[in-house]
């Protein structure tokens, strides 16, 4: 049996690329399992249309017509619930109750991606036996496979065997330029790749076995059976309740971040500090208390938190972003550095700038040629996970924000893991016993951020010490903040600092439009992947919507 618990599923998404065929399709997949006789039970989130456009009515009925033994329910129905601010934001896969997939990705468009973060997919066509292996650059020459399908053309009439395109139709995604539409014509692309760079994904997921996937599909049961009661399209025996295999659950854990060294952050929101009028969860407050602790004690303690550069909304950044965007500016700002309750204002009140020896705000950014200019876009951070001390992590679906943690707004899932053995490791200089899954973890997401690979090679395995916090982690953002300010202007900016210089700075060229040679040149420079957040972009300004406006009219607690 497969129960799948997931806030959004495109049905014709690739789950190995390129695609040489259809075999490697979700759909197929899920098919050729079910004519095996494997029972195929899908949860999604039932959005509410006009706010929200993932069409999942095309994701069941699709599905659905595959074959008897999958079954698909969606949930909730909004009028008759009372429900239409929150959302199922749950990503879970569980296989036979003994193996369950979990964390932020949704099998859905946009998610795939690997360590390149590529932002261009338009390689030339590759023989048969040489389409299994991915392209080596990001270097466009070639143009594009014709690949898409006319309205009323089926993909499964189009030839792949020489596809070497890994984003097919609307998998090639950048959502700030233009969202989602159509997904019922999943293989006609959304926006133009020939012009548009794509938005890479960010995003870390984990696999359980044994007593922790059964307490994953248990949770999928309870949801599941509470669906079914609680429709009355799903009373009759054509959807099943689903039972629990006869075992105890995993055992209760006490829910414990010591932090005593350092903790890693990677979410898609950072929405905290707690006023208790517009805002409630206090993670921003702990990460306060914690490190006016260590200053007090006088001890090294290091925060590191990494979040999407922009909002993930439509709107032209350029033209101020749109309401939405500037929404979750707003409160992501007043959460770090704005206001007499951000983590940064409340720091500085009894450290004035030693704040920076404990915590670093960053986001990620790359680059590519298109044709013979250089292009950039930022890498969008979808994670949800926290990494403390390099013995435990969290990974799940649950934002920094009231709609994750208030435990009665978006419903949410999360797994605790702690190391029960450990390694030897080094913390501020000095022999450690770190857990080796938390420091393989931690030691695989720095690699990739500061590209420590490559040469010269970077040392990464003592994350506390001065060295590696100031002349490592700070000092890669922030050389890679100020090239891509040099060679692109790319937003958000700290420099611009209201809509008039926002407005001016459209009309300056930059210097891959001017010099493209001399940009590639600067280029060179770039290590990896991380940047600095931008803590002064549009600080001038007041950012929440107008009430004129839709954004404006709904409750400010959909934002938060």
């Amino acid at each position: 049996k497969s129960c799948s618990s997931l806030h959004r599923l495109s049905p014709e998404v690739y789950l190995k690329r390129p695609a040489t065929g259809t075999h490697w399709r979700l759909d197929k997949i899920l098919k050729r399992k079910a004519e095996e006789g494997v029972k195929v039970c899908v949860l999604l989130y039932k959005e509410v249309e006009l706010a929200l456009g993932i069409n999942s009515e095309y994701s069941k009925r699709t599905l659905m017509n595959l074959h008897p033994n999958i079954k698909v329910m969606r949930h909730p129905d909004h009028v008759a619930s009372v429900v239409f601010l929150w959302a199922h934001h749950e990503k879970m896969v569980v296989i036979d109750q003994s193996v369950a997939f979990m964390g932020g990705l949704d099998l859905a468009f946009g998610r795939w991606d690997n360590s390149e973060y590529r932002l261009s997919d338009l390689e030339p066509p590759k023989s048969a036996n040489q389409a299994e292996t991915q392209p080596e650059t990001d270097e466009i020459d070639g143009t594009a496979v014709p690949l898409t399908c006319s309205a009323s053309q089926s993909q499964d009439e189009v030839d792949l065997s020489c596809n070497a395109l890994l984003w097919l139709g609307k998998d090639y995604s950048n959502f700030i330029k233009k969202d989602w539409t159509q997904l019922d014509q999943p293989f006609q692309d959304n926006v133009d790749r020939t012009q548009v760079p794509r938005i890479p994904w960010r995003d870390l997921g984990a696999v359980h076995h044994g007593k922790a996937a059964r307490d994953l599909a248990r949770h999928f049961i309870q949801r599941w059976n509470f669906t079914k009661i609680f429709k009355n399209r799903y009373k009759g025996d054509f959807y099943p309740y689903l039972l629990p295999k006869s075992h105890h659950t995993a055992d209760m854990l006490p829910f414990t971040i010591p932090g005593a060294s350092k903790a890693s952050v990677q979410n898609q929101f950072f929405i905290s500090c707690s006023d208790d009028k517009i805002i409630h969860n206090t993670i921003g407050d702990a990460i306060v208390k914690r490190i006016l602790r260590a200053h007090s004690e006088g001890k090294k303690y290091r925060v590191f938190v990494v979040i999407p550069l922009l909002p993930g909304f439509e709107g032209d950044i350029a033209q101020g972003g749109g309401n939405a965007i500037q929404a979750i500016l707003h409160f992501t700002y007043r959460t770090i550095n704005r206001g007499e309750y951000s983590i940064l204002s409340r720091l500085k009140d009894h450290m004035q700038d030693q704040w920076t020896q404990y915590i670093s705000l960053c986001g990620l950014r790359t680059h590519s040629q298109f044709g013979q200019s250089p292009v950039t876009e930022l890498i969008y951070v979808h994670s949800k996970a926290l990494i403390a001390d390099d013995r435990c992590y969290i990974i799940g679906s649950a934002n920094i924000n009231d709609r994750s943690m208030r435990g009665n707004r978006d419903s949410e899932l999360a797994v605790l893991v702690e190391d029960e053995e450990r390694v030897p490791s080094v913390m501020n200089g000095e022999e450690y016993q770190a857990g080796p899954l938390a420091l393989a973890l931690r030691k695989e997401c720095f690699s990739v951020l500061l590209g420590a690979k490559s040469e010269p090679v970077l040392d990464i395995d003592d994350p506390v010490s001065d060295h590696f916090f100031l002349n490592v982690w700070n000092k890669v953002a922030h050389t890679n903040a100020i090239i891509y300010e040099k060679v692109f202007r790319s937003l958000p900016l700290d420099s611009i600092r209201n809509f008039r210089e926002l407005l001016e700075h459209v009309n300056i060229q930059n210097l891959s439009q001017t010099d493209p040679e001399k940009a590639r040149e600067e280029l060179q420079g770039i290590r990896g992947i991380l940047v600095h957040f931008p803590l002064h972009f549009l600080c001038d300004e007041y950012l929440l919507p107008p009430l004129k406006c839709k954004e404006g009219m709904v409750p400010v607690e959909v934002w938060t």
